[in-house]
C-alpha cells in the first residue's frame, strides 16, 4: 500500500498532468533518477517535459523516448530491467500519445530523377537518358522517393527545363535513316590485333583465325569496322569459343556498349557462356540502340588463377573471338513513331528540309524538321492530346488553355511551328501538375491509378489503369487487388524490384568500394555482377511465388550462377550466363539474404569488415530498430588488417564509455554474427591478414591471420555461438521481422515517411500480411488496401 501511495504522490506531484499512472510508475522506476530533478542526463528532464501535443520539441522527444525503451537502450544494462508487458505498456503509451499529437505528414511531392526518366520514356515512347541532367535525389528512411526529401528550388526548374527540351529532341528523327546494313569485323584482319598477338601484348594469340584473350582487362580487342556509323537500333552477334577451359571451367565474356575511344561510360549488355569450337562457335546475339561510332566491347572473363587453382602443367585458358558484327538501323520509321504519337497524323502536317546535316559517310544529307499548313490548329490539337496524357488524368479547360496560350503567342511571336510546339511542350512537362505526385485533395480512381503505377512501376499509369480509372473501378478492392497482380506480372515490375532492393538492401553502393587486390585477389567484375543478378533474382523469385518474407531471414534456396556457387563452395553448378534455383542443404549456411555477396560486400568497407557497420546496416534494414548515430567526438574503430588486434578486443575497449556501450551493446551482437563471412561474401574462419600470419598455400598477397570473432550476446542475455544460430534466433521473431519489411514496404510505395502517428497503420499492414501466411505479394496487397496508402 505504501508503494502504490508514493507512485500516486510521484505521478501528481511530479509528472505534469495527462500522464497515465501506469507511464508515471514505469518512469519512476527507471527513467527519473537520470533523468529528473538531480540529473539530467542527455538534457532530457522527464518531470517536465510537457505532452507530446505541447509543440514540435515535445513531440521529437517523446518519439526518442519510445524508441529508446522498445529497442532496450533504455534503461542501461547496469540498472532494473523492465519486463516485457511493462515495456509494451510504456511504449504503446507514448505511441498512443503521439499518434493523437502528430498530424500525417503531406504526400504531395515531386518525382524523383527515376521516375521522371521512366514517365517521359512511357508518356513519349522514348528512349533518351534523362535522369542523369538531373541532380541525385536526397534518401529519407532510406528512400529516395520521400516527399519530405525531395524539395524544389530554382536551379533545379531550370534541369527541368533541359531535361524537358532534350525530350522534345528525343521525340525526332531528323534525318532519314540508312538502309539497314552489315558491319562486320574479322578481329584476325585487324592490323593491331595482329600487332598484339605478334607482340604478345596483353596475354594474347591466334588460333584457327580467331583472337584468343586470356586476360579480363581493358582495352579489348579492336572491332572498329563493327562499330555503328549512324545512331539507331542494332541486332549485334559476336562469334566466340572457348580455348583450353579444362573439365571444370566455364568461360564467359562481358559485352559491352560505348564510345571507341576514351573513358566514355559503356552499358553492360550481359555475360555469355563461351561454348563451342572454332568450327562452330557460339553466337551470341542481342538488339539495342546504338550511337554513331559506339562500338562493342568484348572482354573474356577468365577466372583469377587462384580461384580454380590452376595446376602449373595445366593449359592456360582464353576466349577466342572469331569476328562481331552489327546490322541495322532497324528503326526505320521516318518520321519517327514517337513524333506520330505527340502530334498525331493529320494532311496539315509535314517534315520539311532543313540546314545540311554533315555526315563522313554521306553527301547531301539534309536535317528536317515538322511544320504546318495549319499551325494554330495543329498546335492546339497537340497540347489538347498532351496534357491529359501528362497530368494522368483528364483535364478541364482552365487548366489546358494557358498552354495552347503559350504555344500560339510563340507563334504569334515569329516562331517557326517547331519552336512553338516545343515552348508548349516544355511548359507540360516543367508544370507541377506533371512533375508532381499526390497532388490531389480527394484521392479519386485517378489518384489511385497512379499511385499504384508509381508504387509498382515507378512511373505513369498504362492505358488499362487509365480506363479502369475513368470508369470509377479502381475504388472497388476487388479490381485494384487484380490489378496489382497484373502490375507484378508486367515487364515494367523489374523497375520494382531494382529499385526496391537497390535502396533497401543498399545494392546501389555494391561498386561504391573495390576491394583490395592483395586481400581479395579472386574478386573480380563477373563476381560482382553475379552477386547483384543473385539478391534481385532471389527477390523476383520470392516475388513471383508470393512466399513468405522470412525467406529473406532464411530460405531452403539460392538463385545461383556456377561464380557465386563456386565462390560459396556449392557444387555441381555449371555456367555463369544463367541462373537458376538451387536446392541449399539443410545445414548450409547459405540462404536469405544476409548471407549474399552483395549484402555482405555492401556492409564492408572493401578492406575489412566490421561488426559496427554490419551491425547497424541490420539493425535498420532487417530488424527496423534502427541505432542513433554516435556521441560526437568519438574515433571510428577500425579493424587491425595487419593481423595484431583482434576487433573484439578494440570494440571491449571501446564499450568502456558508458556512451558508446548503451548502444553497442544492440548494435554489435548482430555485426558479430556477420564476421563469419568476409568482405566479398566468402564464408571463413580466419581473418587475411597483409601483416602477421601463416602463409597460406601458394597465396603470397595475404597470409592466415587471426580466428573469426563470430559469437555474441542480445541485450537480453540470449548468446549465440554462429551465425546459423543467429539466424534461428531472428527466424523466432516473425513479427519483428515482418513489421521492419511492412515499414519500409509502406515508405517505398506511398513516398512518405511512417512516423509514430502512423504505427495503427502499420499493425493493420502487419497483421493482414501474417494471416495471409506473410507472403511478399500479401504484404503488398495489404500496403495497397491500408489507409496509410490513401492518405492526402
Amino acid at each position: 500500500m505504501k508503494c502504490l501511495s508514493l507512485i500516486f504522490v510521484v505521478t501528481i506531484l511530479i509528472f505534469p498532468l495527462g500522464y497515465s499512472f501506469e507511464f508515471a510508475a514505469f518512469a519512476e522506476a527507471h527513467c527519473i533518477k537520470c533523468h529528473g530533478p538531480e540529473k539530467q542526463k542527455g538534457d532530457l528532464r522527464l518531470d517536465t517535459l510537457g505532452p507530446p501535443t505541447a509543440g514540435v520539441a515535445e513531440a521529437d522527444a517523446w518519439s526518442l523516448i519510445a524508441d529508446a525503451i522498445e529497442t532496450g537502450d533504455m534503461p542501461p544494462r547496469k540498472e532494473p530491467q523492465p519486463d516485457a508487458v511493462e515495456t509494451e505498456k510504456a511504449v504503446d503509451w507514448v505511441q498512443a500519445q503521439l499518434a493523437a499529437a502528430l498530424e500525417p505528414i503531406p504526400g504531395l511531392r515531386r518525382m524523383n530523377r527515376e521516375e521522371y526518366e521512366n514517365t517521359v520514356h512511357d508518356l513519349l515512347g522514348i528512349d533518351t537518358p534523362l535522369a542523369e541532367l538531373l541532380p541525385e535525389d536526397s534518401e529519407v528512411q532510406g528512400f529516395d522517393n520521400v516527399a519530405t526529401g525531395l524539395g524544389i528550388s530554382s536551379v533545379l526548374l531550370e534541369k527541368y527545363l533541359d531535361a524537358a527540351d532534350v525530350a522534345f529532341e528525343g521525340v525526332f528523327r531528323r534525318i532519314e535513316p540508312l538502309e539497314p546494313s552489315t558491319r562486320r569485323a574479322v578481329l584476325m584482319e585487324k592490323k593491331e590485333n595482329q600487332d598484339s598477338v605478334a607482340g604478345k601484348k596483353g596475354g594474347v594469340i591466334s588460333v584457327d583465325g580467331a583472337f584468343v584473350d586470356f586476360t579480363p582487362g581493358w582495352p579489348p580487342a579492336r572491332v572498329d569496322e563493327a562499330h555503328p556509323i549512324e545512331p539507331g537500333t542494332y541486332r549485334c552477334r559476336i562469334a566466340v569459343f572457348p580455348h583450353d577451359p579444362g573439365e571444370h571451367r566455364t568461360l564467359t565474356v562481358a559485352v559491352f556498349a560505348g564510345p571507341l575511344f576514351g573513358d566514355g561510360k559503356r552499358r553492360f549488355m550481359g555475360m555469355f557462356d563461351a561454348t563451342g569450337t572454332s568450327e562452330n562457335p557460339r553466337i551470341i546475339e542481342f538488339t539495342s540502340h546504338l550511337e554513331a561510332g559506339h562500338t562493342l566491347h568484348v572482354l573474356p572473363w577468365v577466372y583469377p588463377e587462384h580461384v580454380t587453382w590452376r595446376d602449373k602443367h595445366e593449359k592456360r585458358p582464353g576466349v577466342g573471338t572469331l569476328w562481331v558484327e552489327t546490322h541495322g538501323p532497324l528503326d526505320q520509321d521516318f518520321p519517327s513513331q514517337a513524333q506520330i504519337d505527340l502530334f498525331g497524323e493529320s494532311e496539315t502536317l509535314s517534315l520539311e528540309e532543313g540546314a545540311s546535316y554533315y555526315l563522313r559517310h554521306r553527301r547531301g544529307v539534309l536535317s528536317h524538321y515538322i511544320d504546318s499548313s495549319a499551325p494554330r490548329e495543329d498546335l492546339e490539337r497537340m497540347i489538347r492530346r498532351l496534357v491529359p496524357r501528362a497530368f494522368r488524368r483528364p483535364v478541364d479547360e482552365e487548366l489546358v488553355q494557358p498552354f495552347v496560350d503559350l504555344a500560339l503567342a510563340r507563334l504569334d511571336a515569329g516562331n517557326t511551328f517547331e519552336q512553338a510546339a516545343r515552348a508548349g511542350f516544355v511548359a507540360v512537362l516543367c508544370s507541377p501538375h506533371f512533375l508532381m505526385l499526390h497532388r490531389e485533395p480527394e484521392v479519386d480512381d485517378f489518384e489511385i491509378a497512379s499511385r499504384l503505377s508509381y508504387f509498382l512501376w515507378s512511373s505513369m499509369p498504362d492505358e488499362e489503369l487509365l480506363a479502369l480509372a475513368e470508369k470509377g473501378e479502381l475504388s472497388n478492392p476487388a479490381v485494384r487487388r487484380q490489378q496489382v497482380d497484373r502490375m507484378l506480372q508486367d515487364p515494367k515490375r523489374q523497375r520494382f524490384v531494382e529499385n526496391f532492393t537497390g535502396q533497401w538492401l543498399d545494392l546501389r553502393e555494391i561498386d561504391f568500394t573495390t576491394p583490395d587486390k592483395n586481400l581479395f585477389p579472386e574478386y573480380d567484375e563477373l563476381l560482382m555482377r553475379s552477386m547483384l543478378a543473385e539478391t534481385r533474382g532471389f527477390f523476383a523469385h520470392i516475388l513471383d511465388e508470393n512466399l513468405s518474407v522470412m525467406n529473406f531471414i532464411d530460405s531452403d534456396f539460392a538463385v545461383l550462377n556456377q561464380r557465386l556457387a563456386e565462390h560459396y563452395g556449392i557444387p555441381g553448378i555449371r555456367g555463369h550466363e544463367e541462373f537458376r534455383l538451387v536446392e541449399l542443404d539443410e545445414d548450409s549456411v547459405r540462404g536469405g539474404v544476409l548471407t549474399q555477396g552483395s549484402v555482405l560486400k555492401v556492409t564492408a568497407n572493401g578492406t575489412s569488415t566490421s561488426p559496427i557497420l554490419r551491425g547497424i546496416w541490420i539493425l535498420d534494414r532487417i530488424l527496423g530498430q534502427p541505432a542513433p548515430p554516435p556521441p560526437p567526438g568519438v574515433p571510428a574503430v577500425e579493424p587491425d588488417i595487419r593481423g595484431a588486434i583482434n576487433i573484439r578486443d578494440q570494440l571491449e575497449k571501446h564499450r568502456e564509455e558508458e556512451s558508446c556501450a548503451r548502444c553497442h551493446v544492440r548494435i554489435d551482437p548482430p555485426g558479430f554474427a556477420l564476421e563469419e563471412f568476409n568482405a566479398i561474401g566468402g564464408h571463413r574462419e580466419w581473418y587475411r591478414s597483409l601483416g602477421e600470419g601463416e602463409r597460406v598455400g601458394n597465396i603470397k598477397s595475404y597470409r592466415k591471420g587471426q580466428p573469426v570473432q563470430k559469437g555474441d550476446q542480445w541485450p537480453d542475455g540470449t548468446s549465440f555461438a554462429d551465425f546459423r544460430q543467429f539466424r534461428a534466433q531472428l527466424l523466432d521473431r516473425p513479427e519483428l521481422i515482418v513489421r521492419s519489411l511492412a515499414e519500409k514496404m509502406m515508405v517505398y510505395g506511398t513516398g512518405r515517411p511512417v512516423t509514430a502517428a502512423d504505427q495503427a497503420a502499420v499493425d493493420t499492414v502487419v497483421e493482414e500480411t501474417m494471416k495471409s501466411g506473410s507472403g511478399l505479394v500479401s504484404l503488398i496487397h495489404a500496403v495497397v488496401e491500408s489507409e496509410f496508402f490513401y492518405l492526402p
